[in-house]
């Protein structure tokens, strides 16, 4: 015999395992992802994604970085971040130059256009979290977070 819902199972029950797919986390972490998009998209930019935001914000705090160094940052891999920078470029938020002191490499900036994007943006990314988070206390938004960065810092 199991215990109802909400009860706690007695010594030597089992509490009923939480139903597929709900009870597992890459499931919920889909889920929770599709709302972030849904809401980026409609409060954001259909222009500038979360991804593209994150690295205005690196580049902002750094001045400048390498693709390299990007990447670390904002934890996307070389090709990702490649092809990120191409459009960012393009779109004239960022730009590419010669590093002086080693002209085999590149550094990237934020262009005037991408610092005014990025501060624009700002109160827009404070909704979505707003949005997505709005129902949660204090305490368990912070859990939350704690709990996303020990498993993104478990990773292989």
């Amino acid at each position: 015999m199991t215990a109802d819902a909400g009860e706690v199972p007695s010594p030597g029950q089992q509490p009923e395992p939480e139903p597929e797919p709900d009870r597992h986390t890459g499931f919920l972490i889909r889920r929770a992802q599709q709302r972030h998009v849904a809401a980026w998209t409609r409060i954001v930019s259909t222009e500038i994604s979360s991804v593209q935001y994150s690295i205005l914000v690196a580049l902002e705090r750094r001045h400048d970085a390498s693709q390299r160094e990007l990447g670390d940052d904002v934890d996307l891999d070389r090709s990702t971040v490649a092809d990120l920078v191409a459009r960012m470029e393009r779109r004239g938020l960022i730009e590419r130059r010669r590093d002086p002191a080693d002209r085999r490499r590149n550094t990237l900036t934020l262009t005037e256009h991408g610092l005014a994007e990025r501060h624009r943006l700002w109160p827009l990314v404070e909704q979505v979290q707003r949005e997505l988070t709005g129902s949660l206390s204090a305490e368990s938004l912070h859990a939350l977070r704690d709990a996303l960065r020990q498993l993104l810092s478990d990773r292989p």
